[in-house]
C-alpha cells in the first residue's frame, strides 16, 4: 500500500498543499517550511492513536496579511523562480475555491482538512473500505468523472477534519470517507477504527531507547513477538524485585535501625490503629506497581574497557543509533508498510544517518521522512527528494519530474555532487569552480565583525564545478536544477572575454560579476597594498613554493601572484596570511556584499563589481576590509 496523494486545505501552516509521490517521500528545506506538519497530518489520518488527543485551534491555518513594504515578488503576482509550484503541482479550482470559501474575512479559517488516497491496497484493507473504494486513474489517482472505467484498480480516500465552532467556541475533529460524506452539510460517514488499525502504517516517533516502560518502542516489540512471555518476563522482574526489597526490609541492621525510629517518643503508637513495629515497614519501588518498577529500570552497556556504563554516559549518538535499530525492527513488523519519520538523523553521525535511511527505504513499502540533514538525501532518488520554502510566509514546494533522457539523467547527480550541502537553505550562490569557492570562503570567514556571513542571510556558497569542470559553461546546468528544486540561485562569475553574464542570468535570479579583467585571483590582490602582498607571500614558502614577489617592482608584484595563486591553489592561505595582517581583499568583500544584496532583490539583475581604488602604501592603519572612510 502507498499514498499516491496527499492534500492539505487550511492545515496548520499550510493554506494548500497538493502532494502527488510516485513512491517514496524526503521533505527536506528551509526551516518553518512545514515539514513536521506533513507528518502530523498524515498521522492524524491514518494512525488512530493520533486522534485521541483533543484537536488545537491552531491547527486551523489562519492567514495573516503581510504589510506592502513585507510583500515578496511571488505576492505582488511576479513570477516565482522556474520549477516553484505555489500551492503544488496543479491544484485544481475546487481545491482553490474550497480554500478561498473556508476562509473569513480574508484573515482565519473555520476548517482545516487533510485528504489521503490510498492505492496498492492489501485485500483486508479492501474487503473493510468495501462500499468506499473508487476507482482510479491512468496516474493512480481518484477518477471522479462519469465515465470511469468500472473495471480500474481501486484506492480509498480517507480524511481527516478539524473544525471551529464560534458560537459555541469548540474545536472538533472527525475522520471520513469523502466518498460518502458531505463536509458542507456537516454529513460524515466516519472510519472505523478497525479500519484505520488494518492499515499498515507505522509512526516512528523519537524518544529514549531501549525503554521496558508501557510507552517505550522495545516494549512493544517485546510484546509484538510474544506477549505472554514478555508477560511472564515482566512479572518475574517484579516478584523478584518483592521478595529482594521484603528480605531488605528484615534485614537485622534495617529491621533495628527501623524499630530504634518508630520507638523514638513513642511515635509507633501514633502512626495507625495500633502500635507499628518494624515487622509493618516494607520497601517499594514508588508505589509498588510493574510500571513504576519499569520507570526506574534504564539500560546500561558494555562498549568499551570503560565497563558497563548506563546509556546516557556513552553519549547521544549510541542512544540515537539505538532508537533508530528500534525503528528499523518496528518498521519491519508489518509487510511493506508505510513508514511516517519526522526529524530523521537528529543525533546521528553522517555516515549512520545515509545507512539507516537507505535501509528504511529498502524495506518500507512507501516511506516518508523529514531531514534537515543532507546525508539522509543521498539514500533516495533525486524524483523522491521534496524540498519545501517559504516566499513571504508562503509554504511552497518543489519537486523533480522523472526524466529519460541521458543528459538530464547526468544533470538530476548535480543534486548529490553539488546542491545537498544547500539543501536546507533558501538560496545559492553558484561560483565557477573550487578555486572561486575556496577564496570567497576565506574572506567570508575573516571579514570584520561588523560584515555579516553570507549564512546570516541564508546563502550557501557552492561550486559549480563536479569533477568534469567548471567555468561559467556549467552554472546554467546546476542553476536549473537549483530553481526547480525552489531556491533563489545567484551566479558568481569572474569578468573575462568569455564571460556571458546575460546568458547565465537567463538561469540564475541574479548574476555578481567580478571587475572587468578580474578572475578570483586578481580580485583577491586587488586594492591591497604591496607590502601586505609581500607579506602575506611568505605563505607560499610553507607549502614549498618560492615566493613569487622575490625580486619584482612594487608594480609587478601583483601580477606576479595571479598565476601562482591559480596553479597552486592556494587561495585560501593567501587570503589567511593577509587576514592575519588586519587586510581583506576589498575586491572579494565588495563581491560577498552584493551576493547578500542579490539574496533579497525582487528583480533579475546583473551586478558588476566596481574597480578598487589604488591602495594607500603610506596608511599604516586602514579598514580591515582596504576601503577608507569618506
Amino acid at each position: 500500500m502507498r499514498i499516491s496523494r496527499l492534500r492539505l486545505v487550511n492545515y496548520r501552516g499550510w493554506q494548500s498543499l497538493d502532494l502527488r509521490p510516485r513512491g517514496h517521500v524526503l521533505l527536506a528545506g528551509v526551516p518553518r517550511a512545514g515539514r513536521s506538519d506533513i507528518i502530523v497530518a498524515l498521522t492524524r489520518c491514518l494512525d488512530p492513536a493520533s486522534t485521541r488527543a483533543q484537536p488545537l485551534f491552531t491547527d486551523i491555518h489562519q492567514r495573516v496579511s503581510l504589510a506592502p513594504t513585507e510583500a515578496t515578488p511571488a505576492e505582488q503576482g511576479e513570477p516565482l523562480a522556474a520549477g516553484t509550484k505555489r500551492d503544488g503541482p496543479d491544484p485544481s479550482e475546487e481545491e482553490a475555491a474550497k480554500a478561498e470559501e473556508a476562509l473569513e474575512g480574508g484573515s482565519g479559517a473555520t476548517f482545516a482538512e487533510v485528504v489521503v488516497t490510498l492505492v496498492d491496497l492489501e485485500p483486508e484493507v479492501e474487503q473493510l473500505c468495501d462500499g468506499y473504494l473508487e476507482p482510479l486513474d491512468a496516474d493512480g489517482q481518484i477518477d471522479e468523472g462519469p465515465e470511469a472505467d468500472p473495471d480500474a484498480p481501486l484506492g480509498v480516500r480517507l480524511a481527516y477534519r478539524v473544525s471551529y465552532d464560534e458560537v459555541a467556541d469548540t474545536v472538533t475533529s472527525v475522520v471520513y470517507f469523502p466518498a460518502r460524506s458531505t463536509p458542507e452539510a456537516e454529513q460524515f460517514t466516519r472510519v472505523p477504527a478497525m479500519v484505520r488499525k488494518a492499515l499498515p502504517v507505522i509512526v516512528l516517533e523519537g524518544g529514549r531507547p531501549l525503554q521496558l516502560r508501557s510507552e517505550g518502542t522495545l516494549r512493544r516489540l517485546v510484546a509484538d513477538r510474544d506477549p505472554d512471555a514478555a508477560a511472564a518476563a515482566l512479572r518475574q522482574v517484579a516478584e523478584a524485585v518483592t521478595a529482594a526489597t521484603d528480605a531488605l526490609s528484615a534485614d537485622p541492621v534495617i529491621a533495628e535501625t527501623i524499630s530504634a525510629v518508630l520507638s523514638a517518643g513513642g511515635i509507633g503508637r501514633r502512626l495507625g490503629d495500633k502500635e507499628v513495629t518494624a515487622d509493618q515497614v516494607k520497601f517499594r519501588t514508588e508505589d509498588g506497581t510493574l510500571s513504576a518498577l519499569l520507570r526506574t529500570v534504564q539500560p546500561a552497556l558494555e562498549l568499551d574497557a570503560g565497563g558497563l556504563l548506563a546509556l546516557r554516559n556513552h553519549g547521544s549518538t549510541a542512544a540515537a543509533v539505538l532508537g533508530a535499530a528500534e525503528s528499523l525492527v518496528l518498521a519491519t513488523a508489518l509487510p511493506s508498510p508505510i513508514v511516517l519519520a519526522d526529524d530523521f538523523g537528529e543525533g546521528l553521525d553522517a555516515a549512520t544517518a545515509e545507512h539507516l535511511a537507505a535501509v528504511l527505504r529498502n524495506r518500507a513499502g512507501q516511506l516518508w521522512l523529514t531531514t534537515r540533514r543532507p546525508e539522509t538525501a543521498r539514500a533516495f532518488w533525486p524524483e523522491e527528494v521534496v524540498r519545501l520554502s517559504r516566499y513571504g510566509g508562503i509554504r511552497t514546494h518543489h519537486a523533480l519530474t522523472p526524466v529519460t533522457d541521458r543528459k538530464q539523467i547526468a544533470v538530476r547527480r548535480l543534486l548529490h555532487t553539488q546542491l545537498l550541502p544547500a539543501l536546507t537553505a533558501p538560496t545559492v550562490a553558484l561560483a565557477e569552480g573550487p578555486h572561486d569557492l575556496a577564496g570567497y570562503l576565506a574572506v567570508d570567514r575573516r571579514r570584520d565583525p561588523e560584515k555579516l556571513p553570507l549564512s546570516a542571510y541564508g546563502i550557501r556558497l557552492v561550486s559549480a564545478d563536479n569533477g568534469s569542470g567548471g567555468g561559467t559553461t556549467q552554472i546554467p546546468r546546476v542553476a536549473k536544477l537549483a530553481r526547480e528544486l525552489g531556491f533563489r540561485v545567484i551566479g558568481v562569475i569572474d569578468n573575462d572575454p568569455d564571460s556571458d553574464p546575460i546568458a547565465i542570468l537567463a538561469a540564475c535570479d541574479a548574476v555578481v560579476q567580478l571587475p572587468k579583467g578580474m578572475a578570483i585571483e586578481r580580485a583577491i590582490v586587488a586594492g591591497v597594498p604591496v607590502k601586505k602582498l609581500r607579506a602575506a607571500a611568505a605563505a607560499f614558502l610553507a607549502y614549498g613554493v618560492p615566493d613569487p614577489t622575490d625580486g619584482k617592482e612594487d608594480e609587478e608584484v601583483a601580477e606576479a601572484l595571479v598565476k601562482p595563486l591559480h596553479s597552486h591553489g592556494l587561495h585560501e592561505q593567501f587570503v589567511e596570511a593577509l587576514a592575519s595582517d588586519n587586510q581583506i581583499p576589498p575586491v572579494v568583500s565588495a563581491t560577498l556584499d552584493a551576493i547578500a544584496d542579490a539574496a533579497s532583490a525582487d528583480n533579475p539583475v546583473i551586478v558588476t563589481i566596481a574597480p578598487p581604488d589604488p591602495p594607500d602604501e603610506d596608511e599604516e592603519d586602514a579598514p580591515a576590509d582596504g576601503t577608507r572612510p569618506a
